[in-house]
């Protein structure tokens, strides 16, 4: 069957999450390759645009109930009404695991972020009341433990009892999915429920960029890269110079760009931009950027003024890509850190996270 349009843009909007950046960047991008074009992209962006402003309602109604909005299609009433029917089972489903085993209780916004993400936009899914119980118990592991309790009588006796460990490591949550429900989740949908579950509990959007995502200490993303012997920087020297008059600007995604506010990818693109280098807006594309250019180097070539990568958690983006920074030379770097709020001057960290090394000459 193929899929309908509302489909297609509610899969669409919640890739995209909540970030209207993106949707404007998209419509740069057109604007860029045609000209002509330009009340076509309005109307995209308009598009665009209602369907993020959908795909939050949707979050919002499927979770929390309310009023529809006469303006929402057809499609995403029914979306949200088979999400709210599915979000019952899911109760049921954690609830008789919440009575037949002590110990932690998962986070029932985060169970039902995962589903929202995998199923919202599917015009077609059937599952029974076993698989929304084997959905519900990917969350948690069991253990049988043993406890000294005292009768009436006053005499004691050991008895076993079943625990419920809640995962929270978000890589080991998604292997375990995969392998006790069946369904393997895409870099994507992990991505997207982590946005829902923010969105539906916090109110706001989950943080795309940053070094500081405790919940996937497991992850560590990217992929193959060729690495080319590029001349030395000539201007290198005088970006550590520009990244080191940023150290104590305050980091925000929000207003990057406003006063002294900046993320970890406009830090970076504001040094380029400033010796006449331009480079994109993210820390993902400019990883693809280099990557499409040819400007990789290995790590153990690395000078004043290249740029490391770092994915911290699937994202969706180029390598996964979510945080960048400034080789300053010595083992250290500059960075926009989300974890410290604010541009810092430290040891380059987490080996483990760094996947990519680029020189944007």
């Amino acid at each position: 069957m193929e899929p309908t349009t509302a489909a297609m843009i509610a899969k669409a909007a919640i890739a995209v999450g909540t970030n209207k950046k993106a949707w404007t960047g998209i419509a740069s991008v057109l604007v860029g390759i045609c000209i002509p074009f330009i009340l076509a992209i309005v109307c995209i962006l308009n598009l665009a645009s209602a369907a993020a402003d959908h795909n939050r309602a949707a979050v919002r109604l499927a979770f929390h109930g309310g009023f529809v909005p006469i303006s929402m299609p057809a499609d995403y009433k029914e979306y949200i009404y088979k999400m709210q029917q599915s979000f019952g089972q899911i109760d049921a489903a954690m609830d008789e695991i919440d009575a037949v085993a002590e110990g932690d209780v998962q986070d029932r916004y985060l169970v039902k972020a995962v589903f929202y993400s995998l199923y919202f936009g599917e015009d077609w899914f059937w599952l029974t009341e076993a698989d929304y119980k084997r959905f519900a118990e990917s969350f948690v592991n069991f253990e049988e433990r043993t406890r000294t309790v005292t009768e009436e009588d006053g005499t004691e006796k050991v008895e076993t009892y079943q625990a419920s460990i809640a995962i929270t490591d978000k890589v080991e949550l998604f292997e375990r999915i995969k392998s006790h429900y069946g369904v393997a989740a895409t870099y994507e949908q992990q991505s997207n429920a982590v946005n829902v579950w923010h969105l539906a509990k916090y109110n706001t959007t989950a943080p795309m960029e940053g070094d500081g995502f405790d919940d996937w200490s497991n992850w560590n993303g990217g992929g193959d890269v060729t690495y080319y012997d590029l001349p030395a920087s000539e201007v290198g020297g005088k970006v550590v110079e520009l990244a080191m008059s940023r150290l104590g600007h305050p980091y925000s995604q929000t207003y990057r760009g406003k006063g002294d506010y900046t993320d970890c990818s406009y830090l970076t693109m504001w040094c380029y931009r400033q010796v006449g280098i331009t480079i994109p807006g993210t820390a993902a594309e400019q990883g693809r950027y280099l990557v499409e250019n040819n400007l990789t180097i290995a790590k153990e070539d690395l000078q004043p003024g290249d740029l490391v990568f770092w994915s911290y958690k699937p994202n969706g983006r180029f390598m996964n890509i979510t945080h960048v920074g400034v080789y300053a030379g010595e083992g250290m770097v500059v960075d926009a850190s989300y974890s410290k709020g604010k541009v810092v001057y430290r040891n380059l960290f987490d080996s483990d996270k760094q996947v990519l090394y680029g020189r944007p000459q």
